[in-house]
């Protein structure tokens, strides 16, 4: 809809379009009453190609149903929910504010690399009260609820411009009352960054605690400028499960060791460490509040989002009201004797308050935009810098603990941490807040009127004026005189450069940092040595497969192989090992006959037994809503089966058909002439290593070897043959391949699969596989789109192979058992996973299921 057109939608009008999630679209709304009178909303309306889905239409309702219940005044409230024209809707309370997301962004915009530590404390205390009440909710029948947000993150935490924090979109909590009461096992959903250990792992029976988990999370992102765990699925997952994440006081030196024992109570591994509720870790925060802080007032909340979207206000004709005496609180916030103040002092010996928001362009703002306080004296002499204990490394003067100096991982509280972006989402609804806008409202309004500020501070501030535009003046003058000739010296450097490099060399560059212990290793990237020892920053290609090794005398060799996909990526450690010292020569004295009263004893054999597959990987029993698949726990490695294979020639290329039948059950109607494969080759993709072929030709190349095979639970009832014809020219004579059911079919064992147990043979279900990744192999290849399933019932002697692929639906029917693996040469290096929804669609009519199948992708 157009900015401005507003259009009739029931009793509302819709006035604006503010997001647009996976599952919904939200709008600012009015509803209209009786007599004229009117009321903001937001409307969340489901997206039409989802209300033709009845499993999505039941969750939106769910949603619909548990919200409109919670009334708190840290929970967006829910006003009404129905249908409108086909339509599916939530009525929701309107927060005039900011997304906690976009609050973030804005301070750091503004210079600050963190919220102030004391309105973060209370923003988080609030978050907690609301999810404690959401918690411990009763319903109608007086049982609790069990409700879980699951999904807490700063883009769900709306912050008023008059200081009201509010947690919205409960649209994937799990109510027991309300939505099933089973779910399948290991299903992802919310954002991952935010994951608790449970989540990570693909738990559902998760609880209040899970929320506690990522309430931990966002406090670190608040205090830190950054997330704990940053950089793609794939990479965080394992890291959230090892709990491997930076102090957050390597990053703010202004955390006390006991807020951040705190923190780490909350973000503990084993959930029965955590707070058990939202409220005792609340009690915790706030007890670190205003024991340092005991004049603290909620108002300064309000008070900061004027300061900082002052000019969104003004533009929204709103008078912005920011009081002096919180411009001299957060003066002091910001130069707390904990923060390192090193290059933050300016030559008059005063320090500058950060940039006020909106004046993008470097100059100085109007008004109390920069506010100066006088330099706090020194307590280390006339140097200005803080103590030493004489080994290079600062102490903070607060709490006496030692602040590293060299590494980039615990760099200095004010140093300003990169604008963070909005990290991929496996949700399936949006939130409903304002949305955030790509740049701020150029209008220059000041925060206070220059006749509230004192002469004596009006003329620091015109000093730093003056002397901030002497400087500018002098940089540019510098730049003027040494750009030209840097620039012609880069124009050769570069010249010689692209002619003597090889041909990677062109590819954009990441920067990753690289630390050991011990530290003093070398380091290779792809080969070539990189100069320096650890730690250090080295220069990666994007996009492509990389191999560091890292070598250091004394110890043994340590490799890594990684895709770099971002300019920046997570830290890289490595632990060497210290290699054993060679063991001494024995002793010249001949060893004592070994008599037959006196037998040599037998060496001992040591032997490890295997650990037990964790069976909620690797089984699911129906009826569930979603399962999902795991090349990790459901993967089988080729080499471990016997199966019919055949070498052939890479360099050429084949047409392969089948000829024949085999049986995998006793019966009629059992025959098959499909066969599962498998392919070995060095170019190709996890997705063409494996598939399905038949009676029509395929054609094949660069393959080494290719494996041909079919998925069982038994050999005992199996017969036939089927022949595989690879032709390659008519100048070269065909060759075949004989597969036998009798011994060529495949008994997986339980955890090189998934086994979907306890369907109806006489159902019909509808299968949706989630566009979600999996990971067969490390690089750019090793992502997989699809599958290998059989399906077997024990009323039918047919066994029906298929593949699975992401986004695509499928109509199952006919089966009591559904097998699903990927097949793979190595599963060690497997990631990544599949959502499959299930639903039966047996009682829907012909027009019912044709609307459900409508549509292929996701």
């Amino acid at each position: 809809m157009a900015p401005n057109e507003a259009r009739e939608f029931g009793k509302y009008e819709l006035v604006s379009k503010l997001a647009a999630g996976g599952m919904a679209v939200t709008y600012r709304a009015r509803m209209k009453g009786a007599a004229g009178v009117t009321k903001p909303v937001v409307i969340k309306q489901i997206l039409p190609h989802f209300a033709d889905e009845p499993d999505f239409v039941e969750m939106f309702v769910s949603e619909a149903r548990v919200a409109a219940g919670l009334t708190h005044g840290n929970i967006a409230q829910v006003f009404d929910f129905g249908e409108i024209d086909g339509q599916y809707f939530l009525a929701m309370e309107f927060v005039h504010g900011q997304p906690l997301s976009k609050l973030i962004r804005r301070a750091q915009r503004a210079g600050m690399p963190c919220i102030p530590l004391p309105l973060a404390l209370f923003i988080t205390t609030q978050i907690c009260d609301g999810l404690d009440y959401a918690h411990r909710h009763v319903g109608e029948d007086g049982e609790t609820m069990g409700l879980v947000h699951r999904d807490v993150s700063p883009d769900n935490v709306l912050i008023s411009y008059e200081g009201q924090v509010k947690v919205i979109d409960f649209g994937i909590a799990k109510a027991t009352s309300v939505v099933e009461s089973r779910t399948s096992p290991g299903t992802l959903k919310g954002k991952y960054p935010y994951f608790s250990t449970e989540q990570a792992r693909g738990e559902q029976d998760v609880d209040a605690r899970s929320d506690i988990f990522a309430v931990g999370v966002v406090l670190y992102e608040m205090l830190c400028g950054r997330r704990p765990y940053e950089g793609e699925l794939a990479a965080v997952l394992p890291r959230i499960l090892a709990g491997d994440y930076p102090p957050p006081s390597s990053y703010n030196p202004a955390i006390s060791p006991e807020l951040e024992a705190v923190m780490a109570t909350a973000m503990a591994l084993d959930r029965e460490e955590r707070y058990p509720t939202a409220q005792a870790f609340s009690e915790a925060l706030r007890e670190q509040l205003y024991s340092a802080y005991p004049r603290f007032s909620p108002a300064m909340l309000s008070q900061f989002l004027g300061h900082l979207f002052s000019e969104d206000l003004a533009a929204e004709g709103r008078r912005v009201e920011v009081t002096p005496a919180f411009l001299e609180q957060l003066a002091a916030w910001q130069t707390q004797p904990t923060q390192v103040d090193a290059g933050g002092r300016s030559s008059s010996g005063v320090r500058s308050v950060p940039q006020r928001p909106g004046s993008d362009d470097g100059r100085t703002a109007s008004s109390l935009s920069v506010r100066t306080t006088p330099a706090r004296p020194s307590t280390n002499g006339a140097s200005g810098r803080p103590p030493s204990n004489g080994s290079g490394r600062t102490i903070s003067t607060a709490t006496g603990r030692r602040l590293p100096s060299n590494t980039r991982a615990q760099a200095p509280a004010t140093a300003a941490p990169p604008e963070l972006k909005n990290e991929p989402t496996t949700s399936v609804s949006g939130p409903a807040t304002a949305v955030d806008d790509a740049h701020d409202t150029p209008v220059e309004v000041p925060a206070v009127t220059n006749t509230d500020v004192p002469d004596h501070l009006r003329a620091l501030r015109q000093t730093q004026t003056r002397e901030e535009q002497e400087r500018a003046e002098r940089r540019q003058r510098l730049v003027m005189l040494i750009s030209v000739p840097l620039f012609g010296l880069a124009l050769v450097l570069g010249g010689l450069h692209y002619a003597f490099s090889g041909k990677n060399e062109g590819l954009p560059t990441g920067s990753l940092w690289i630390t050991s212990v011990p530290e003093g290793a070398t380091v290779k990237l792809n080969g070539k040595d990189v100069s320096g020892t650890t730690p250090l920053f080295i220069n990666v290609p994007l996009g492509q497969a990389n191999t560091v090794v890292l070598t250091l005398p004394g110890y043994r060799p340590w490799s890594k192989r990684f895709t770099t996909t971002a300019e920046t990526n997570p830290p890289l450690r490595a632990e060497l090992e210290r290699l054993e010292p060679e063991p001494t020569a024995p002793p010249t004295t001949p060893p004592p006959a070994i008599t037959a009263a006196q037998p040599e004893p037998a060496a001992e054999e040591k032997t490890t037994p295997e650990p037990a597959p964790d069976t909620r990987f690797i089984a699911v029993d129906y009826p569930t809503r979603v399962f999902v698949l795991r090349p990790k726990y459901n993967a089988f490695p080729l080499s471990l089966y016997a199966t019919a294979s055949i070498e052939l020639a890479p360099g050429s290329s084949y047409s392969v058909s089948t000829e024949g039948g085999a049986s995998l059950s006793k019966g009629r109607g059992g025959a098959t002439s499909t066969l599962a494969y498998y392919l070995e080759g060095d170019n190709l993709s996890a997705d063409e290593s494996f598939g399905l072929i038949g009676p029509a030709a395929r054609t094949f190349k660069g393959v080494r070897r290719m494996h041909v095979f079919l998925l069982d639970d038994t050999l005992e009832d199996n017969s036939g043959t089927v022949r595989v014809h690879l032709r390659q020219s008519k100048w070269v004579a065909p060759r075949s391949l004989t597969f036998d059911a009798t011994r060529d079919a495949l008994v997986l064992q339980p955890h090189h699969q998934l086994t979907l147990r306890g369907l109806n043979p006489d159902a019909t279900y509808l299968l949706t596989v989630r566009d979600d990744f999996a990971e067969l192999q490390a690089g750019p290849n090793g992502r997989t789109g699809r599958v290998l399933c059989a399906e077997s019932s024990q009323k039918s002697a047919r066994r029906n192979h298929r593949l699975l692929e992401v986004g695509k639906r499928y109509q199952l029917t006919g089966a009591d058992t559904l097998r699903c693996t990927f097949p793979d040469n190595r599963v060690e290096d497997n990631v990544g996973a599949f959502e499959v929804d299930i639903v039966d669609v047996t009682s829907m009519s012909r027009r019912e299921r044709t609307a459900a199948l409508r549509g292929s992708s996701r």
